[in-house]
């Protein structure tokens, strides 16, 4: 018998273990396992529900361990606790069954005594009063725990957008992802998509971009449609769609993108471009081109070249057009990557905005006189974003992107001011129902 709770505390575990996405996690584990499309549907729902409120879960098993801290606890036990306490105060199982499922598994992959130990854990948790426990806690942790973010995240919110869009902002986060269908119009018209993906049962609802389409509701998932893996169109997010549009690419330019794989962006570049020119694809890992090179192939693009090489040093020079889009904090992401809440590292963040910086640095270095740099993140956080900008207006002219989707920039955070607000663009999930993004056009001058 395959118990989904033993599954999601696997790929949990994974998650837990790995800087592998829940997403990559999931892949992983049932790659292995001949399982019934019902069944992976509920591991996927019991993986992303879990994870997405791990910190109030964790606040209630450690209220339930005596004498044991939590990451004191066996990666797969742990997440076996995690389930059973998100079984009953967030499922509506009846805790003696989530405890009685929990308490089985265990005892066959760990033996008696650590049986008793989820038992009288996940008994105890039961009777927590979370709402209760909750009242007593100070503004910024109630806040966190109730809308299951960290309390670095809901003050950065706060002090970004204020406190009543801030809780607007994490409701939305812990909403099911939007799915967005992009066309590829180098292989398939907009119009003979729409009908293929209406007819499958797929109902659709125009964006403000022509080629792009929200799906409101599905027979089958689009993922999994023939027209899909023939490459005639791509699961793409809207504002990640917006990308390629700021950088207004002309057939036969020659294009840079310093850290392109997957390549979502590079083949929409490439479709702008008719396939006409040349997109230099740069990214420093082996395995991600190697994937982004049989992307390619799928969707029919030809004039895509894939180099191994950093983006902070690469240079092609004299190019008309750089798109960077590095890595991120990816705190606009949180929806489709409740994991990416829990992994925040100061340090780690300090090293991505020298990163991000330096190949800003060598966009410049590689652009000729005139040419176009589109600078844009997954994240909401103002360092990432207006302060990069501030940092590349010491160089480069700062040009106005058109507000085809979202709202203009953050004016002072913090005490620091931006005084190029009105010329970037940023989108929200909670305002544009899409991933967080910020985009930026600056010109070299």
């Amino acid at each position: 018998m395959i118990y989904t709770q033993e599954v999601a505390a696997e790929v949990l575990s994974i998650v837990d273990t790995t800087l592998l996405s829940e997403k990559e996690a999931l892949k992983k584990r049932l790659s292995r396992m001949k399982l019934d499309y019902k069944v992976r549907a509920s591991v996927h729902a019991y993986v992303f529900e879990t994870e997405k409120r791990k910190n109030v879960i964790d606040f209630i098993i450690s209220k339930c361990l005596k004498g044991k801290r939590i990451d004191e606890l066996d990666p797969l036990l742990r997440n076996l606790l995690r389930v059973g306490v998100y079984e009953m105060h967030f499922k509506g199982v009846h805790p003696a069954l989530a405890t009685d499922s929990i308490v089985r598994i265990v005892k066959r992959r760990f033996g008696e005594k650590m049986a008793s130990l989820a038992n009288a854990v996940l008994r105890r948790a039961e009777h927590v009063n979370l709402e209760g426990e909750i009242a007593k806690l100070d503004e910024i942790r109630k806040l966190a725990l109730e809308h299951f973010h960290p309390e670095w995240f809901v003050k950065l919110a706060i002090d970004l957008l204020g406190r009543e869009e801030a809780v607007k902002l994490m409701i939305a986060n812990n909403e099911k992802q939007t799915v967005y269908i992009r066309v590829n119009e180098l292989k398939a018209s907009i119009e003979s998509v729409r009908r293929y993906l209406e007819n499958h049962g797929v109902e659709l609802a125009e964006t403000p971009l022509p080629e792009v389409f929200k799906v409101v509701s599905y027979e089958r998932a689009p993922a999994s449609l023939d027209w899909h893996a023939e490459g005639k169109f791509v699961i793409q997010d809207l504002a990640s769609c917006l990308v390629a549009h700021v950088l207004e690419p002309e057939p036969g330019e020659k294009i840079l993108d310093l850290a392109s794989a997957p390549g979502l962006k590079a083949s929409h570049v490439a479709m702008l471009m008719e396939n006409e020119g040349k997109i230099i694809a740069v990214d420093n890992s082996e395995d991600r081109l190697r994937r982004m090179k049989a992307k390619m192939k799928e969707l029919g693009v030809r004039n895509v070249e894939c180099v191994l090489a950093d983006g902070t040093k690469f240079y092609a020079g004299d190019v008309d057009r750089v798109l960077v889009d590095p890595p991120c904090s990816s705190t606009g992401s949180f929806r489709n990557y409740p994991c990416v809440k829990w992994r925040f590292d100061e340090r780690k963040y300090r090293e991505t905005i020298k990163v991000q910086r330096k190949m800003i640095e060598n966009a410049f270095r590689n652009l000729r006189e005139g040419g176009i740099l589109v600078y844009s993140t997954c994240s909401i956080t103002f360092d990432e974003n207006e302060e990069n900008v501030l940092f590349a207006s010491r160089f480069f002219k700062v040009e106005e992107v058109k507000p085809i989707v979202g709202v203009r920039g953050i004016r002072r955070f913090r005490g620091k001011d931006f005084p190029f607000w009105d010329k970037v663009v940023r989108t929200f999930p909670h305002l544009h129902d899409c991933v967080g993004f910020f985009i930026s056009k600056l010109k070299k001058v």
